[in-house]
């Protein structure tokens, strides 16, 4: 068997993705992370051992989402060169109901709400994510306070509600705060920006863990260009 270059195998997952109506968007998230993934399958064997231990490498740099997890699934055909083509059928194939007739509408309402994250959640981690929220409106509302303009209020509202989303499973400690502050910074175009986002993340952590005394620890020095800086590729 000949494996394609990564950087074919990569192409044709990418043009796959397109024939499937994946939107552009999450194609360029996609290119990210395989891109990643692919430097670390430089060094390892061309088997599934060295592919989980690439993954493994690439996903502690990642927010532990089931998407990325999904994409190192999909990749690996492409990377081994044994995935086949996406065709695109000439006409739609009829596919049989699986519901019954008598009750589909319940049917349909009992898939979705089971696909649906809210009926996975527990009331620990409902109250869990409300702090997160609450503290993040306080955050905003505190940063209003100080007079900041607009742009530079939303930059950082913008740049730790990532943080939380990446934190959202993690359990409430600081060691689980410096690992997905970690990875957060693991996104940044440039490790010259990584210490404006630091400096985000250590006042935000006094509104996260409710010190009153957590509107003197803003760092109003922070400038708008500064932080918009980290969302340029």
């Amino acid at each position: 068997m000949t494996c394609p270059t990564p950087e074919a195998a990569l192409d044709q997952y990418l043009d796959d993705l397109k024939l499937r109506g994946v939107t552009n968007k999450q194609i360029t998230t996609t290119r990210h992370f395989l891109r990643h993934l692919l430097s670390h399958l430089r060094d390892v064997t061309h088997d599934g051992q060295g592919y989980r231990a690439g993954a493994d490498v690439t996903l502690r740099n990642f927010p532990e989402e089931d998407q990325f997890r999904t994409l190192i699934r999909e990749f690996f055909p492409y990377w081994r060169g044994e995935a086949i083509p996406v065709v695109i059928p000439t006409a739609p194939i009829a596919q049989p109901s699986v519901i019954p007739t008598g009750d589909s509408n319940l049917a349909r309402a009992l898939a979705s709400m089971q696909a649906d994250p809210w009926s996975q959640a527990t009331l620990q981690k409902l109250e869990l994510h409300a702090h997160q929220f609450r503290s993040l409106q306080r955050y905003g509302e505190e940063l209003n306070k100080l007079g900041l303009e607009e742009a530079n209020v939303q930059a950082r509202t913008r740049l730790i509600k990532l943080l939380l989303y990446t934190m959202r499973d993690s359990n409430p400690n600081t060691e689980s705060y410096r690992t997905c502050v970690d990875q957060v910074l693991a996104l940044l175009p440039s490790q010259d920006r990584w210490h404006v986002f630091v400096s985000l993340a250590r006042e935000f952590f006094y509104f996260l863990a409710s010190d009153q005394d957590a509107p003197n620890k803003l760092q109003k020095q922070l400038s708008t260009t500064d932080l918009q800086s980290l969302f340029m590729a």
